[in-house]
């Protein structure tokens, strides 16, 4: 009897230490706060463009690739930000948020709320463009919620004034924007909450990691995510052991809601 105790017992701490879930490398700051600093005098959007988990013998790493807009002359310039080592709380707050802005600042005013790309600067921007009424138009997405707008606000979708085919590729080629929509996006934005668009059937979103426009034109980081599912689990796990010989320094709590300059 004694035997199988002390089996059983040996068996779990085996089990235990095979699954201790590895600590994760910390930065002093958050490259996104990096980006902030540097755009001081400029208006700018952080787009998430990518994310991956790599794994060291002795510790996790999570890192996030961004994209910078900026708005020159009616046309929006992108700058490309390689792979840069992010908090694990900052990658979890985020995770739902690719192609999305995480951080921005327009008109002097800094946002930290994830929201699509845009809808804080452009679209409702009468120097951008304008809303404009359409009739039985097919490419309306089906699943708005008509007891939550009002059927003109269906039939009313932003058009841009620009010609820049940047500009175009980040605000409309994605889905048409409609009023409804944006009236979606203004209420959460006010309580300081992403906004992903109406949820679907399927459990698909309309902007983010979850939506269907991400899934068919980000395979890469879909395939990436499924190789490496472990990983992402272990996400939502903490580890007991101390991570701080691994970082650069102390750990930043991310916020990805609220404003601030």
């Amino acid at each position: 009897m004694k035997k199988l105790f002390y089996f059983i017992v040996t068996s779990i701490i085996i089990y235990s230490c095979s699954n201790s879930i590895k600590p994760s490398k910390s930065v002093s700051i958050e490259p996104s706060e990096e980006i902030l600093h540097k755009y001081a005098n400029t208006d700018f959007s952080i787009v998430l463009d990518d994310m991956k988990i790599d794994e060291k013998p002795d510790f996790m790493v999570y890192k996030h690739k961004y994209k910078v807009l900026t708005l020159e002359n009616d046309s929006l310039r992108v700058k490309e930000i390689p792979w840069k080592t992010v908090n694990k709380k900052f990658f979890k707050d985020h995770e739902n948020d690719l192609g999305m802005e995480i951080v921005s600042r327009h008109n002097g005013k800094v946002s930290k709320v994830a929201q699509p790309v845009g809808f804080g600067w452009a679209i409702g921007n009468e120097k951008h463009g304008e809303w404009e009424n359409v009739q039985n138009d097919s490419t309306k997405v089906a699943n708005h919620n008509s007891s939550s707008s009002s059927n003109s606000n269906h039939n009313r979708r932003w058009r841009t004034h620009s010609t820049s085919p940047f500009f175009w590729y980040w605000m409309l080629s994605r889905r048409s924007t409609y009023r409804s929509d944006y009236n979606g996006y203004r209420t959460n934005y006010n309580s300081g909450r992403p906004y992903y668009g109406d949820k679907t059937s399927s459990g698909s979103y309309t902007y983010g990691t979850r939506s269907n426009y991400q899934s068919t034109n980000r395979k890469s980081f879909f395939t990436r995510k499924a190789q490496n599912a472990s990983k992402w689990n272990n996400l939502y796990n903490r580890s007991s052991r101390s991570s701080s010989r691994y970082s650069n320094g102390s750990s930043t709590r991310s916020r990805s809601g609220g404003y601030g300059k």
